[in-house]
């Protein structure tokens, strides 16, 4: 929970500064997010949640991005609260990203670096998680495109491959672990 407090005053800093800047210095992007696999080891099934990122245009075609997003997987195996397990998941990433506009669409690429935690609980047991470590650097690398609905408002979809690198302290899970997935996130982007 640190990081993430963290990580929305570094995004709100940014902001601050960029308030006084030229137009359209600043994008903001809000939305739900899609994970196709769950690196949690906790559900069968992919991953929905948020998706937030602040990009600063630092030159003329692009930027730096901040990106974050949250995932709270559960599932039950189906013999109540002894048999269930539940995750928190968020990404902190950041890098380069690259956008051109032409007319009311802007696409973009970006590389991002940064950091995955992953929190995995199992209520009324005392089993604790079952990775070596709750971090893993997180690489990804993607891209998406924006429509410019009126002046200041856009809608994204943006497609991202995230590499992990979890990994379990018991060899029988570690088949189990998915270091490659694809995100699919959409929102909507106010530019500032």
């Amino acid at each position: 929970m640190a990081r993430f407090l963290c990580a929305a005053c570094a995004v709100a800093v940014l902001v601050g500064i960029c308030v006084g800047q030229s137009s359209d210095r600043l994008e903001v992007f809000g939305g739900y997010s899609h994970v196709n696999s769950d690196f949690s080891l906790t559900s069968p099934h992919g991953l929905n949640g948020w998706n937030a990122s602040a990009t600063l245009k630092a030159w003329r075609y692009g930027g730096v991005v901040g990106d974050f997003a949250g995932y709270y997987p559960s599932y039950s195996f189906g013999c109540g609260t002894a048999c269930s397990q539940s995750a928190k998941i968020h990404t902190f990433l950041f890098g380069p990203q690259i956008s051109f506009t032409t007319g009311r669409i802007k696409p973009f690429v970006r590389f991002l670096i940064g950091d995955t935690h992953v929190s995995v609980s199992f209520p009324g047991t005392s089993i604790s998680s079952p990775f070596t470590s709750n971090n893993s650097l997180t690489l990804g690398a993607g891209g998406g495109v924006d429509v410019r609905l009126i002046w200041k408002l856009a809608i994204r979809g943006q497609v991202d491959w995230l590499h992990t690198r979890f990994q379990t302290s018991d060899n029988q899970l570690s088949s189990r672990v998915v270091p490659n997935v694809a995100r699919i996130s959409t929102g909507v982007v106010l530019r500032f």
